[in-house]
Formats: structure tokens, C-alpha cells, sequence
């Protein structure tokens, strides 16, 4: 019960856990990669890969509820990297405020973290990965149609919520901070 239904796509890479190589050396024995690789991407494609998709979003990718929650940790690992954190602050003090404007720079440097680990777990790196990664974390919060009126279990949520948290800057001196 611990397999994934994925797209084909995914099957053909051969296993629903994420896909090994050098960047995962360090972490091998938990099939993770290492944590500071979106570090080394650089921010100019970023734009461009958020916004190049010529087709309406469909689903393609599908996690069971224990892949989704080792996916958030991933998330979370990525999101706790100091250069990460020290990046959202700097949204924080720029957007003076405007909530608006807060948003669409975090999303653009959440994207440096999001697009490796979303490849690395054979999503696309681009608006189809970030649409599967969504829909996945909403199905299983409960906020989808197919879900029951329960939602997720406590676990998940906190994982989810902690995730966020650092998504966010933490709750010192980021976003929800200043809230």
C-alpha cells in the first residue's frame, strides 16, 4: 500500500521515491537529495518556467498519503536552508507590507527550492509540477472533491503547517510574524 500511482512518466522512471544521482549522494540510505541543491540554480529561468505551459493543467502525478508527507519534509528541508530563509526575510522587508506583492516574490523564490525537489520526485519542473504538487496536498488535507469530510490526518497537518511556516520566513521575523 505504499506505492504510488503516478503518471506514466513517472513509472517509466522506475520507482515513486525520489531519483537518485550525485545530488543525493549524501542522503542515499533515505532516497532524499541533498538539500542545498536548489541553491545552485540560478533565479533567470525561473520566470519563464512558471509561466511557459501552452495547455490547460491537468493532473499527472499521484502520491499516497505517506509519499506526500515524505515529500513536505522535502519541501521543509528546502524551505529551512538559511539562504532560503535569509531570501524570504528580504521579501518580507521589501514588500513593505503589501501582501500582494509578498506573494508573488516568495512564490518566485520558492520556485529555486520547489523545482529540483519537484524533478527530483519525477514531477515536471515547471506550472504542471506546481499544479500536481498542489492538488496532491489538497487531496489529502481534504480540501478536494474526492476527499472525505475529515480531511488529513493530524500528522500530515502538522507537517504541512511547519512547511508552510517556513515557506513563509518562520515564525520570527518572517511573514506570519509580521501578520
Amino acid at each position: 500500500s505504499s506505492a504510488a500511482a503516478a503518471s506514466p512518466r513517472r513509472h517509466a522512471a522506475g520507482s515513486p521515491r525520489p531519483r537518485g544521482g550525485a545530488a543525493a549522494e549524501g542522503s542515499a540510505a533515505a532516497g532524499l537529495m541533498d538539500e542545498d541543491a536548489a541553491r545552485d540554480t540560478h533565479d533567470t529561468g525561473v520566470a519563464a518556467a512558471l509561466l511557459a505551459h501552452d495547455r490547460p493543467l491537468e493532473r499527472s502525478v499521484y502520491l499516497t498519503l505517506t509519499l506526500a508527507g515524505d515529500f513536505v519534509d522535502e519541501l521543509t528541508r528546502g524551505y529551512s536552508q538559511p539562504w532560503f530563509q535569509a531570501l524570504v526575510k528580504r521579501c518580507v522587508q521589501e514588500s513593505a507590507g503589501d501582501r500582494a506583492v509578498f506573494l508573488a516574490e516568495v512564490q518566485r523564490a520558492a520556485f529555486q527550492v520547489q523545482k529540483p525537489i519537484l524533478e527530483n520526485w519525477g514531477f515536471e519542473g515547471n506550472t504542471q509540477g506546481l499544479y500536481d504538487m498542489t492538488c496532491i496536498l489538497r487531496e489529502h488535507l481534504g480540501m478536494a472533491p474526492s476527499r472525505r469530510a475529515d480531511g488529513a490526518p493530524e500528522w500530515l497537518r502538522e507537517r504541512i503547517d511547519r512547511c508552510l511556516a517556513l515557506l513563509y520566513g518562520g515564525l520570527e521575523g518572517g511573514a506570519l510574524d509580521a501578520a
